[in-house]
């Protein structure tokens, strides 16, 4: 018959767990141990320290009272007959270990001291300036605590600044450039749109009329004698009026007396022509300066009121000039307080050395946990080859006792 096995016992996976905190906590301790380092340079020095744990001295004393108060368990209680194997004919005895361990579990480990410590690991930075540099650093306190106490008057100014409404002492946007009108003229002129035709000289009624009234004046009487001697010349040579010589020669006479009023009326003519082209030209000469004089008058007078513009117009620029300088000027003296607090404010801060900051490495720890699941898992493993060995006998046993009732 054979020996049964009994199961490997389950691992304490509460305790692994409560064993892989601590091993994380003194982990993280060490690394931070490691990752920061004192420090000594030439502005001072840097330390680190870590406070240590708080021992529950209370809570101890009443955790062991109370372990102890649940007394020894009585070992004869675990006393069996027979003998491990379970053959209880014998009369023999043994002792319950596995049975005796149980019950001393029940009652847990006695407390241990190490439970009872909180606390502890917290860092403490200390940084020591050189003496040098902590009177340096004295002297920047001091400047920035004037600077401060100076702030607190430029912010009392300020206060009474913004405390007034903003009234600007400026003058009003000048819009108007100048009280310029109408183009000035020196004389009231009109532009000459015709020509003034009276004093020209007039053309002729009928054909040198008014010229041959001219020539006539003078030609006449020497016509009208040339006809008395004429008629006087043609009787002293005997011809009477009437006979045909009388007559060709008095006609003779008169074609010669019409030709000299047909260059008379001519000449008429032409005098009456030349008179009146002068007289046209001067008129229109007469017109065209005088709308020249009309036009050098608007020029003059538009120049005159261009300048009076550009007077206006610069007058207006240099006062709305003057008016926005007045103004900045206005708001830098109100922005002034204001300016010198945020000035106080900023300046002279204080400078530091500089260390290497607190920081934290973080190491990996020991993996407990997950090396008593392994350990489980490998009692296990065992516990089963054992069962399949014991299995296997016990069928080996039952073989051999089948083939001895077959031969006996």
């Amino acid at each position: 018959m054979g020996k049964s096995t009994s199961a490997p016992p389950t691992p304490d996976y509460v305790g692994a767990a409560k064993q892989q905190g601590k091993d994380n906590l003194e982990a993280a301790r060490q690394s931070n141990v490691m990752s920061n380092p004192n420090m000594i340079t030439p502005f001072g020095n840097q330390t680190v320290t870590y406070s240590s744990p708080t021992f529950n001295q209370a809570g101890f004393d009443a955790a062991t009272a109370n372990y102890n108060a649940g007394g020894n368990v009585d070992r004869s209680r675990f006393m069996r007959q027979g003998n491990p194997e379970g053959d209880t004919t014998t009369g023999a005895s043994y002792f319950d270990q596995a049975g005796y361990d149980a019950e001393i579990a029940k009652r847990g480990a006695a407390p241990s001291r190490e439970a009872y410590m909180t606390g502890g690991g917290q860092p403490t930075v200390t940084q020591t300036l050189t003496p040098q540099a902590q009177q340096t650093l004295d002297s920047q306190q001091r400047v920035q605590t004037a600077l401060a106490n100076l702030g607190e008057t430029g912010i009392a100014n300020a206060r009474a600044a913004l405390e007034r409404p903003f009234v600007p002492t400026t003058t009003a946007i000048e819009h108007n450039f100048g009280g310029y009108g109408a183009v000035p003229l020196s004389e009231n002129f009109n532009a000459q749109t015709g020509i003034d035709t009276s004093n020209i000289a007039k053309m002729p009624i009928n054909a040198g009329t008014t010229a041959q009234q001219l020539i006539l004046q003078r030609l006449n009487p020497t016509i009208e004698a040339g006809d008395t001697s004429f008629k006087q010349a043609l009787a002293n040579q005997g011809l009477a009026p009437g006979t045909a010589a009388y007559d060709a020669a008095f006609r003779n006479r008169s074609q010669q007396v019409n030709d000299l009023y047909n260059q008379a009326a001519l000449q008429g003519i032409n005098l009456d022509l030349t008179a009146n082209q002068q007289g046209y030209n001067q008129a229109l000469a007469n017109a065209g300066l005088y709308n020249s004089a009309v036009g050098q008058n608007f020029g003059q007078g538009m120049q005159t009121q261009g300048t009076q513009f550009s007077q206006g117009l610069n007058k207006a620029q240099f006062q709305n000039t003057a008016q926005q300088q007045q103004l900045a000027q206005d708001l830098a003296l109100r922005a002034q307080p204001i300016n010198e607090v945020i000035g106080l404010m900023g300046g002279s801060q204080i400078q530091l050395p500089q260390f290497q900051g607190y920081q934290g490495t973080s190491v990996a720890p020991a993996p407990t946990f997950a090396g008593a699941q392994a350990q489980g898992q490998a009692d296990m493993s065992r516990y089963g080859i054992q069962q399949a060995g014991a299995n296997a006998g016990m069928q080996g046993i039952t073989s051999l006792a089948g083939m001895a009732a077959v031969y006996f």
